[in-house]
C-alpha cells in the first residue's frame, strides 16, 4: 500500500467534520471545523501550493516531522482560514461528528 500524496491537497469540503469540546475554542473559532490528519511537512506543501488562493496560517518551523491535522476554522465565515496543529492539541479540542 503506497502513500496517498494527493490527500494533503484535499478540498476542505471533502474533509471530516469535528466539533469543539472546549468552550473557549468554540467561542473563538466556532463549534464546527473541518479537519484532515496530515503531518506538518505535508501541511507545508499544502501551504505553498494553496496559500495564494486560501487564507492559511504559515506552517510551523521545525526540523522534525510530527503527526497532526490541517484544520479549517470559522467555517462559512468571511474570516475562514486553515491552520495546522499537532495531534495531541487537536485531540484536546475536538471530536469527530
Amino acid at each position: 500500500m503506497g502513500f496517498d500524496y494527493s490527500k494533503k491537497f484535499m478540498d476542505s469540503n471533502a474533509m471530516d467534520e469535528y466539533r469543539s469540546i472546549d468552550s473557549k475554542t468554540t467561542k473563538k473559532y466556532g463549534k464546527l471545523v473541518k479537519a484532515l490528519e496530515i503531518a506538518n511537512i505535508e501541511y507545508k506543501d499544502r501551504y505553498y501550493k494553496l496559500s495564494h488562493t486560501k487564507t492559511m496560517k504559515e506552517p510551523p518551523l521545525t526540523g522534525r516531522i510530527f503527526s497532526g491535522y490541517v484544520v479549517v476554522r470559522n467555517l462559512g465565515k468571511e474570516n475562514e482560514y486553515e491552520t495546522w496543529m499537532p495531534v495531541h492539541v487537536f485531540d484536546e479540542l475536538y471530536e469527530k461528528v
